[in-house]
């Protein structure tokens, strides 16, 4: 394959842009190769990112700014929450708990 991309590096054309672009990727795209534990696809992440996308296309969006914050925040809280095994609701209200006290919540558990 190298010397393929080595053939149409100099290009000027579309060929070129992709040689080039795949000249500067091709070591992180044969990792899963050489390290052990890492998967030949993205099929885990975008598992991950299942219930973000489903809840957004449900619920059309946040409508500003702010709004998306809180919901990017609150869904990573319970994908992390899923991954660990952990129940959601007891940390976000020790959370809102804490921040009423002005103390800082535990987050070792992360």
């Amino acid at each position: 394959m190298g010397h393929l991309i080595d053939g149409h590096r100099d290009r000027k054309d579309e060929a070129g842009k992709l040689a080039r672009h795949l000249d500067a990727e091709m070591g992180h795209l044969w990792v899963f190769l050489l390290e052990e534990g890492v998967d030949p696809t993205n099929n885990r992440a975008e598992r991950a990112l299942r219930f973000a996308v489903l809840w957004r296309r449900m619920m059309q969006g946040s409508f500003n700014e702010k709004g998306d914050r809180w919901v990017e925040r609150i869904l990573s809280l319970r994908e992390t929450c899923r991954l660990r095994g952990l129940a959601t609701y007891p940390i976000l209200v020790e959370a809102v708990t804490c921040s009423f006290q002005g103390k800082a919540p535990n987050v070792s558990w992360i």
